[in-house]
């Protein structure tokens, strides 16, 4: 990772999403959760923290829409509780619900934040 190209885009659209989603996953450990989900979300964190350096586009935008289709699941498990009358947002749900909102931005923040290179096409006129 170069210093030079820690500009706040690249700091909003890779880094912030990587470290957000990996604080998740290591707070997810400290849980005491049988030890293969241990091991899961050790290497989930461990390839959002790395990809920080790798810069892979793939691996950004893979894990992106995964963590979205998570968000987009636990939004409509949030409404099906306050639908069902289980649940209501004042009664601490609404905190779920401002790290549901946060978590999707992440996860869309993540699938846009690495830019595909530019190209420079040289054209040569070879009937000179």
């Amino acid at each position: 990772m170069n210093p030079k190209s820690l500009n706040l885009k690249r700091i909003v659209r890779q880094i912030l999403p990587s470290i957000f989603f990996s604080v998740i996953f290591v707070l997810y450990l400290y849980e005491g959760r049988p030890l293969a989900a241990n091991l899961i979300a050790g290497g989930i964190a461990l390839f959002l923290l790395g990809n920080i350096f790798l810069q892979n586009n793939l691996i950004g935008r893979v894990f992106g829409i995964i963590f979205l289709l998570g968000s987009f699941y636990m939004t409509l498990a949030l409404f099906d509780d306050i639908a069902d009358g289980e649940a209501t947002l004042r009664g601490g749900y609404w905190i779920g619900l401002v790290l549901i909102i946060i978590s999707l931005i992440m996860s869309v923040l993540l699938i846009l934040g690495y830019e595909k290179k530019q190209f420079v096409v040289c054209h040569h006129n070879l009937t000179d």
